[in-house]
């Protein structure tokens, strides 16, 4: 019997991606009531770090998907995760939220492709039975990842708001 599946390494590098995906958001929603009191900003202000970061993927996702499609997956992938780790893991030096909602909306184009690459890479590997199998190991990645981030971003912001932006960093690890 051969390798399981999910011990394939380019399933591995896309349950990354899918991992990345999903930080944006989900990691600093925990920090944001602190965020309001030290950055003294209101919570209708403090949603804006959400719509910055998301705006550009409303956008530039089909964008995007058309030019992997024309000029290559790994030349719109490597650029956009290398702009996520960035702009992301520099939102830990803002102490400005005008400064931040820069560094937002700049991870948020990094962001905006990842969602849907991930997912179209693995229908460029797979076929059939490891096809339908790594899109649901895929799944349950993004389910562990969403369910874990606010823990993990929570324990962050005890730190400091600031703390939950050095994840991104991890990319480089």
């Amino acid at each position: 019997m051969g390798q399981k599946l999910y011990f394939n390494k380019n399933l591995q590098v896309i349950f990354s991606i899918t991992l990345t995906a999903v930080l944006g958001v989900a990691s600093i929603t925990p920090a944001f009531p602190r965020m309001e009191r030290d950055l003294h900003i209101s919570a209708q202000d403090i949603g804006l770090l959400i719509t910055v970061f998301t705006l550009p993927g409303v956008i530039l996702t089909p964008i995007l998907g058309v030019l992997a499609d024309r000029i290559g997956r790994k030349k719109i992938l490597i650029p956009a995760l290398l702009l996520f780790g960035v702009a992301g893991t520099s939102c830990f030096f803002a102490r400005d939220f005008q400064l931040l909602l820069v560094f937002r909306f700049l991870q948020g184009i990094g962001a905006a492709s990842l969602g849907s690459l991930n997912v179209t890479i693995i229908g460029d590997l797979f076929e059939g039975h490891d096809r339908a199998a790594a899109m649901g190991y895929n799944a349950s990645v993004l389910s562990i990842g969403t369910a874990s981030y606010p823990a993990i971003g929570g324990a962050l912001a005890t730190i400091g708001w600031y703390y939950p932006f050095l994840l991104p960093a991890l990319i480089y690890i």
